[in-house]
């Protein structure tokens, strides 16, 4: 087993999570009661601190195993930031829409 797979799951979770979070917001026409501004803000602060954290680890273990970095891990990391933007954008604008 490779020594990146365990850190893979909790970014494939994050990703997970957050696309199911993008399809509610965008296709749910009563979102309002299922979601919140809080909910929404909190879980991408959460996703993008653990997967900071997590991609942190990565280096420090890569360096003293004297491997390569992982590339995919980096990848993954930025889908989840741009997710947690992209949601934190869809709920504030439909927000903003629902309010005029």
């Amino acid at each position: 087993m490779e020594i990146y797979d365990w850190s893979r799951l909790v970014f494939s979770t994050f990703i997970i999570s957050l696309l199911v979070i993008s399809i509610v917001l965008l296709v749910q026409r009563n979102w309002n009661s299922m979601v919140n501004g809080f909910t929404i803000t909190l879980f991408s602060c959460i996703s993008i601190i653990i997967s900071g954290i997590n991609f942190i680890i990565i280096g420090y273990i890569a360096d003293e195993l004297n491997m390569a970095g992982d590339i995919a891990s980096f990848y993954m990391f930025l889908v989840v930031l741009g997710l947690s933007i992209l949601n934190l954008f869809i709920y504030f604008k439909k927000k903003k829409d629902s309010v005029e």
